[in-house]
């Protein structure tokens, strides 16, 4: 699966919600390894409002082609994004704070991420995120 990591600095996860991140990490996920594949910039419009969704569309648009968005913190649009759109948003907290930690709980917690994104993909709406903590 390839997932979108929101970051800053291109070494940390961007603390804030992952929509105002400066980039995302794409990486190439399996069971026991990561592949970096590239970086995106966030070309996102800045917001008129608090959760507008012409940002929550760019920021789909930007990180189209991978299967799951992980940041800190979700903002007002992770409702949007998880109901109308493809990814499968997860919150990665606590201990993990860089790409590699935030990678090592992707990939230890891979059987739940690759169940909820199956369920995702049958046409299921809604649901709780993943949350690794």
């Amino acid at each position: 699966m390839k997932v979108a990591i929101g970051t800053n600095d291109r070494k940390s996860l961007h603390d804030e919600h992952v929509g105002d991140s400066l980039y995302f990490a794409i990486y190439e996920l399996k069971k026991d390894s990561a592949s970096l594949i590239e970086y995106r910039e966030n070309t996102s419009p800045e917001e008129r409002m608090h959760g507008d969704p012409n940002k929550a569309k760019a920021i789909m648009g930007i990180v189209k082609g991978t299967d799951v968005l992980v940041g800190r913190a979700m903002g007002p649009n992770f409702v949007r994004i998880r109901d109308e759109s493809p990814y499968l948003p997860v919150i990665v907290r606590g201990k993990y704070r860089t790409i590699e930690d935030a990678l090592s709980a992707l990939m230890e917690n891979y059987d739940l991420i690759e169940s909820e994104l199956n369920r995702k993909r049958s046409g299921e709406k809604g649901g709780k995120p993943v949350i690794i903590e």
